[in-house]
Order: C-alpha cells, then sequence, then structure tokens
C-alpha cells in the first residue's frame, strides 16, 4: 500500500516541475559576420578534399550575418588574400601547395556587400584553368579582415580552395 500512494505522490508532484518555462534572453547579443561553411582551422583528421584545376570554373566564397533576423542595412564584408594560411596548411598537412598566381583567377573584388534583409552574399571567383600549369597543385587562401564594426566569427571566418593541378 505504501508503494501505492508513494507511485501516485510521484506522479502528482513530478509534474508540478515541469511548468517552469525558460525565457530566453537575446537582448545583448550581437549580429556576428561568419563564413558558413569555413574550413580552417581545421576540424578534422584529413586535409579537405581537392578540386581538379582543370575542371573547376567557380569558386563561391560566402559570407554570412548569424542573427536572428536579416538587418536592416547593408554589410560590408573585406576579405584579404592570407598566405600565412597556406603555409599554415602546408606545415600541418605535409604538403608543397602552391598559392595559385593572380593571373590565374578573377574577382571582381575582394570586397563583398550583405544587402539590408538580407544574411547571406556570394562572392564568385572565376578559375582560369588554362593558365595553370598542371604538374602542381594549388591553394587559395581567404579571411575576412573586416566587416562594417560587426563581429567577425574567430573560428568560422577563414576559407582555403585546394586544386589538384591533375
Amino acid at each position: 500500500m505504501k508503494q501505492i500512494i508513494l507511485f501516485f505522490l510521484i506522479l502528482f508532484v513530478l509534474p508540478g516541475c515541469l511548468k517552469n518555462e525558460v525565457t530566453l534572453d537575446y537582448t545583448g547579443i550581437q549580429p556576428i559576420v561568419l563564413i558558413p561553411n569555413a574550413n580552417w582551422p581545421v576540424k578534422g583528421y584529413a586535409s579537405q578534399p581537392e578540386d581538379s584545376a582543370a575542371g573547376t570554373v567557380q569558386l563561391n566564397l560566402y559570407a554570412k550575418v548569424s542573427y536572428e533576423k536579416p538587418l536592416d542595412k547593408n554589410v560590408l564584408v573585406k576579405f584579404t588574400l592570407d598566405n600565412a594560411l597556406a603555409d599554415a596548411y602546408n606545415d600541418q598537412w605535409g604538403t608543397a601547395y602552391r598559392l595559385l598566381s593572380a593571373d590565374c583567377y578573377e574577382v571582381s573584388s575582394l570586397d563583398l556587400v550583405i544587402p539590408s534583409g538580407a544574411q547571406q552574399a556570394i562572392l564568385p571567383i572565376t578559375i582560369i584553368s588554362e593558365k595553370i600549369d598542371p604538374q602542381y597543385d594549388y591553394i587559395l587562401p581567404f579571411t575576412i579582415a573586416a566587416a562594417d564594426g560587426n563581429t567577425v566569427a574567430s573560428n568560422f571566418k577563414s576559407m582555403i580552395f585546394t586544386l589538384k593541378g591533375q
């Protein structure tokens, strides 16, 4: 009989604990600019997949505002070509990728505008495969340098493209 009373007591008392709803307060959170598919610093145990330099026509470099809703103003994201990332990548994976020469790709500008009301934009990079020497492998590393005064995510700010020469 004591077990039955204990069972019903638990049955009626414990559900009362579930009525406390958590109210999340996001008022202090600021927008963060990032590369949604960033791959450096690497998070795996092997180097990333490579694209063939001969078959690749365009690479897409993304920038995103991570916030609860789109911003009501344009956000200018400034990318830089980061040679130090190429060295770090080669050191970590024991590879000898060469930095892709500027005449082997075209990009209109390294400045990208995420328009008002949008959360993401794409910077297309056109590869000129005829100018690439197929006997070498290449690397093209980019980093977000600035984002119109917004915070840049430290762990999602760099993207490394690797191109296999053959």
